[in-house]
């Protein structure tokens, strides 16, 4: 058995009115909890953006774009530059492991302890995927027959 026209037309007027009342509401209910009201009800700031800064979503994305990019062009040039020498002693086995501070890897190509294998290998992603960026074979830059 279907539902009558008649009553499904009733019912959306009847929630449209609903919603506009829970819309005002609400709204009332933001303002006091952003600080915009008092407990009377009165305005005490007009503009939202004394209390908070409106960004679009275009902005929030060429900010985490530039972020990214700073912090790729930071390892790049962390990568040219060389690390220092620092040994450690292996309390249990008493072998010594001598670390470099850039790559943090022993002379035997492992990590310390208390480096994490998912934190090397967002570090090994990240570092390759500058090098590709960054990356420029001669031969097609310079010498393209035409």
């Amino acid at each position: 058995m279907g539902r009558n026209n008649r009553s499904r037309k009733r019912t959306d007027e009847m929630n449209k009115i609903k919603k506009i009342r829970y819309e005002a509401k609400e709204l009332i209910r933001l303002k006091k909890t952003l600080g915009l009201l008092d407990a009377d009800g009165n305005e005490i700031m007009k503009d939202i953006s004394d209390v908070a800064e409106v960004k679009s979503a275009k902005e929030l994305k060429r900010e985490a774009k530039s972020k990214e990019e700073q912090e790729l062009i930071y390892e790049h040039q962390e990568s040219l530059e060389k690390g220092e020498k620092v040994t450690q002693v292996n309390e249990n086995t008493g072998v010594e492991h001598i670390f470099n501070s850039k790559t943090l890897k022993d002379q035997y190509g492992n990590y310390p302890a208390w480096f994490k294998k998912k934190k090397t290998a967002k570090r090994l992603r990240k570092k390759q995927h500058s090098q590709k960026k960054n990356f420029k074979q001669a031969w097609t830059t310079v010498n393209v027959p035409l």
